[in-house]
């Protein structure tokens, strides 16, 4: 049985992670701090152990979710970036002239060893050695264990059975719909299939905008829900689009009456404290995706997106990071 959560925070500034090397080396965690801003909890065992990294949009999921709930953790940033040199095998079809300029992720250890796919989030509970992986996962046990222990925030998935598995709908909808395409637009390398992921985009934009029924989050809500940190991740991140592929990828550049209720969404999302503190910074990220529109990043992502798949159909084997 999972016990109750400490009142002891991670620091809200996330650790840089170091510049690639050859031999990568990671930062240890960073001990919890006291902070007033949290709500007593019934006991105090250890944090939860979150592997993340600062980048990456799936984890940034369950941060919305520690931190909206005010959960207390402690931060492993378990994923970076090195490049390596042509590893001869012909199967690759790269010159190994420009082979030597790819990046790709190396992992924490403590990561593989929780999670041999060295996929993030990760959460591990210190007390019984369990693991949760997946991000919308990830969101939702966040959200079970904070209301188990008397958190005061509002949950995030409704408490009826029904609507609970609407909202797991939703979240997988918006992952297919908007995120995947995110990706599309970034890493496919002609002109034509990046404005066609952007329309798909668009229209997944448009159809979450509609979800909002008026309200000031999704289904109505007064408050941030599952689904909102499902997209809200990506659709902090679409800046990147119109700066790497021009005018035509901004948001709202397809049309539609859905742009100015979307916007004011995402600038209500992003004004809220728990999100705003979990948020990168702009210019940093900028530099960090350019490895992906380039067409040099070697993820699992990037990989299902080359091969002609979307990014939630990536495969473990097919896509690894060494393809």
């Amino acid at each position: 049985m999972l016990r109750s959560l400490p009142s002891r925070l991670l620091p809200r500034a996330f650790p840089s992670f170091p510049a690639p090397r050859s031999l990568p080396s990671f930062p240890p965690p960073l001990p919890p701090l006291s902070t007033s801003a949290a709500r007593p909890l019934s006991s105090s065992p250890p944090p939860l152990t979150y592997f993340s990294s600062w980048f990456c949009p799936f984890a940034h999921r369950c941060t919305l979710a520690l931190e909206h709930h005010e959960v207390p953790y402690e931060w492993v940033e378990a994923l970076g970036w090195d490049t390596r040199a042509p590893s001869g095998d012909p199967s690759e079809d790269i010159p190994g002239s420009s082979r030597a300029e790819f990046h790709y992720h190396h992992k924490s250890p403590k990561l593989l060893a929780c999670n041999p796919l060295g996929m993030i989030p990760t959460l591990l509970c210190p007390v019984t050695s369990r693991v949760a992986t997946e991000s919308l996962l990830c969101v939702e046990l966040a959200d079970e264990l904070a209301l188990s222990r008397g958190s005061g925030a509002p949950p995030l998935l409704p408490g009826d059975p029904w609507d609970r598995a609407a909202a797991r709908a939703a979240s997988e909808q918006v992952n297919k719909s908007v995120c995947s395409h995110y990706y599309g637009c970034l890493v496919l390398p002609d002109r034509a299939s990046q404005l066609a992921a952007f329309s798909s985009l668009s229209a997944g934009l448009a159809s979450f905008t509609k979800s909002l029924e008026g309200g000031a989050f999704y289904g109505g809500s007064g408050s941030l829900t599952s689904v909102d940190c499902a997209l809200l991740p990506y659709a902090f991140r679409l800046y990147v689009l119109e700066h790497y592929r021009g005018p035509e990828f901004r948001v709202g550049a397809c049309g539609g009456e859905w742009a100015p209720e979307y916007e004011a969404w995402l600038q209500r999302a992003l004004a809220l404290p728990s999100v705003a503190r979990t948020l990168p910074d702009k210019e940093r990220y900028l530099a960090h995706v350019e490895k992906y529109a380039s067409g040099r990043a070697r993820s699992k992502v990037g990989n299902a997106v080359r091969r002609g798949r979307s990014a939630h159909e990536y495969d473990d084997d097919i896509d690894g990071e060494d393809k």
